[in-house]
């Protein structure tokens, strides 16, 4: 897995444009287009919430739980099977499983590169801002 430069860097705007868009500071952009899972951190001493959201169909009464702009991404990574795995400051979190008809994620980074997970889970990164040798081979598939 290659260092996932968005970790550290501050959420921005949330837009719903083909999917959800997290525009983060630094020209970082990242599009999630397959269902997804939204963790909202405890309101008044309630638990943790996990809401399943398709993001290509988000419902009006979905779109207050994405007011975290402002917040820090605090861990991003991906597993080898494509699933994306997102933290913020403000307690939230989106994980996102591969899928295997359409790219589920795709994440632009004007000064890092490109990274996408394409059908059946295969990661795809290129990266301009590291020598060959070392970025990762690509995902399985």
């Amino acid at each position: 897995m290659t260092e996932q430069w968005i970790q550290g860097h501050v959420l921005q705007r949330i837009m719903f444009r083909d999917g959800l868009v997290l525009n983060l500071d630094h020209y970082n952009e990242l599009v999630i287009s397959a269902p997804m899972e939204l963790t909202v951190p405890p309101i008044a001493g309630e638990t943790r919430e996990v809401f399943s959201i398709d993001p290509m169909a988000v419902r009006r009464e979905q779109k207050p739980l994405f007011d975290f702009a402002g917040t820090t991404c605090t861990h991003a990574e991906w597993d080898d099977d494509g699933s994306l795995h997102l933290r913020f400051s403000g307690g939230q979190g989106i994980d996102v499983r591969s899928d295997d008809q359409h790219t589920s994620w795709e994440l632009y980074g004007k000064y890092h590169g490109y990274a996408a997970c394409l059908p059946h889970g295969r990661v795809r990164v290129v990266r301009h801002d590291l020598p060959e040798s070392e970025t990762a081979a690509p995902g399985p598939g």
